[in-house]
């Protein structure tokens, strides 16, 4: 697929997220809560570096198991040939949606109504393309316990829209320069 189309998909895919919590956050009666924007771009961003150095340790220097090799094969095979030709602006853009769009659907519409724990869970399957993706569901499902956990602390969804934001876009240039997964 070309990064255009990569790009457009994504695009769609975020923005079909982001009217579907703004649908249900009105039809449920559940507005988004935002914290303190001043405060929680800063935890973000912070949170999204700390992130981005546990998903490096993880690719490149934890020991070998199930969840490790399973991630470490879905990076060389599915996610590093996909995003490889991304432009700079490309990973910037997805990420911003990606933090955008699926933040306010698990943080703010499902962890409201189904608790911290069903939303992290539902988070993880929602990145799992196939059985062979199942130790990456399980690394995005305690991803989503640490972003839900940070809209739990900080009242609101800036904070986890920009770590997974940034998070992203960080992931994202790191493929782009060469990802190594050993």
């Amino acid at each position: 697929m070309s990064p255009r189309r990569i790009l457009v998909v994504a695009l769609v895919t975020q923005a079909g997220l982001i009217a579907l919590a703004w649908w249900a956050g009105r039809v449920l009666d559940l507005p988004p809560r935002w914290g303190d924007p001043r405060r929680d771009v800063l935890i973000g961003c912070v949170v999204a570096v700390v992130l981005g150095a546990v998903n490096h340790l993880l690719l490149t220097r934890a020991p070998s198991n199930w969840v490790t090799e399973g991630v470490r094969g879905v990076y060389r095979e599915t996610i590093v040939p996909l995003f490889r030709g991304l432009s700079p602006w490309g990973a910037i853009v997805i990420g911003a949606a990606a933090g955008i769009g699926e933040e306010w659907l698990f943080r703010g519409i499902v962890q409201p109504l189904a608790g911290l724990t069903a939303a992290s869970l539902l988070f993880g399957l929602a990145h799992v393309g196939s059985v062979r993706m199942l130790p990456f569901g399980v690394w995005a499902a305690v991803m989503g316990l640490v972003l839900g956990s940070l809209a739990i602390v900080t009242g609101g969804l800036t904070a986890p829209m920009v770590a997974h934001g940034v998070y992203d876009m960080l992931a994202l240039q790191y493929i782009r320069r060469g990802a190594r997964t050993e």
